[in-house]
């Protein structure tokens, strides 16, 4: 979705007004243009168009007010911001706008396209409430497996159809994308639609002309949820410092590499240990936050990856001893910390900053 588009419209921001927005946001790196709000990892320290986007629907939601910058630099303050709407609405609190936190921001309806209806629509495939593709067209389809998914959940704070702040937290309750460790093996048992569904059709106000979007249409087989374990991971890529475009470029370089390492773990409450990593994630305030300890060398600090054994992690902190093809797993106790001891395990880098 070309939220930037969809967000002036809703501060009634005059085509003036939003030129003026987009240039300050034209620092941003031409390599990651073009893409949907919710595509790139944002976090302290970023210049990117998106931010731009992101200050906006903060200050939709009374979180930044007009004498913060509404440029596209991740300053202190947008963290900040971030930091009490996720508190605010029993969100994953860490400081860093992922697809659950843009979402919530965005409160996507009928009408919007893009990336992060897409992965709405994908949370829902999981759940068997969307059997069909994942377009990102949010239509009457898309609609109905919404409503559904509130009922189900006994969501009422959010209008019906309405993804907000409370259906993001209960879809971070029951879905794989926040829970890793969910059970693929089992059949999803939530309630699908009774009725045909209706046919979606294409979204005709942001999508080029020559390129018109395809309606929603039924998928081969619908993708079904499996039942959710406790563990919650953590909800995007920690990053303290910005980076120079040069330096993201050799870093997305990574994405996708498997490691073999050797794995350690540790908590919050080791003796002279402050709770707080490197990048600021406060883990006693976060027990369940998956985070690492990795070698920046090797594995730069933001980083999604996934550890065996472990699941989707943020790679938000450093050690002494963690020099090369090791890494240090946050646990929630000393004695899951005791229990995993010393292992080797495959490291794959989803993403990069």
């Amino acid at each position: 979705m070309d939220k930037s588009q969809s967000t002036l419209r809703r501060f009634g921001m005059s085509a003036i007004a939003a030129g003026a927005i987009l240039f300050a946001s034209g620092q941003a790196s031409a390599a990651e243009e073009g893409t949907d709000l919710g595509e790139k990892l944002l976090y302290e320290g970023k210049v990117h168009e998106h931010v731009v986007e992101l200050k906006e629907l903060l200050g939709e939601n009374d979180l930044l007010d007009a004498t913060h910058s509404f440029d596209s630099t991740f300053d202190a303050h947008t963290a900040e911001a971030v930091r009490n709407f996720q508190a605010e609405n029993d969100l994953l609190v860490d400081g860093l706008p992922g697809v659950q936190t843009l979402g919530a921001l965005s409160e996507l309806s009928h009408g919007d396209t893009g990336y992060l209806v897409e992965e709405l629509q994908k949370d829902l495939a999981e759940l068997g409430l969307y059997g069909f593709n994942i377009d990102g067209i949010f239509g009457p389809i898309t609609e109905e497996a919404l409503v559904i998914f509130q009922s189900n959940h006994g969501v009422t704070e959010d209008p019906q159809g309405v993804a907000g702040p409370e259906t993001y937290a209960a879809l971070h309750e029951v879905t794989s994308r926040y829970n890793p460790g969910v059970n693929q093996t089992e059949p999803a048992q939530e309630a699908a639609p009774a009725e045909e569904p209706v046919v979606e059709e294409p979204v005709q106000e942001e999508v080029p002309a020559e390129e018109p979007v395809a309606e929603e249409t039924p998928a081969e087989e619908p993708v079904v949820e499996e039942p959710a374990q406790e563990e919650a991971p953590a909800e995007e890529a920690v990053q303290a410092e910005s980076t120079t475009e040069a330096a993201q470029a050799t870093s997305n370089e990574t994405d996708g590499t498997t490691l073999n390492m050797e794995a350690t773990a540790y908590t919050a409450y080791c003796e002279g240990c402050s709770g707080v990593t490197f990048t600021g994630i406060d883990l006693r305030s976060n027990p369940d936050q998956k985070v690492v300890a990795v070698d920046p060398d090797v594995i730069p600090l933001g980083s999604i990856v996934e550890v065996e054994g472990y699941g989707r992690a943020v790679a938000g902190d450093i050690g002494g001893a963690i020099q090369g093809n090791k890494i240090d797993l946050f646990m929630p106790s000393r004695e899951d910390a005791l229990n995993f001891g010393r292992q080797n395990v495959s490291v794959t880098i989803v993403e990069t900053p």
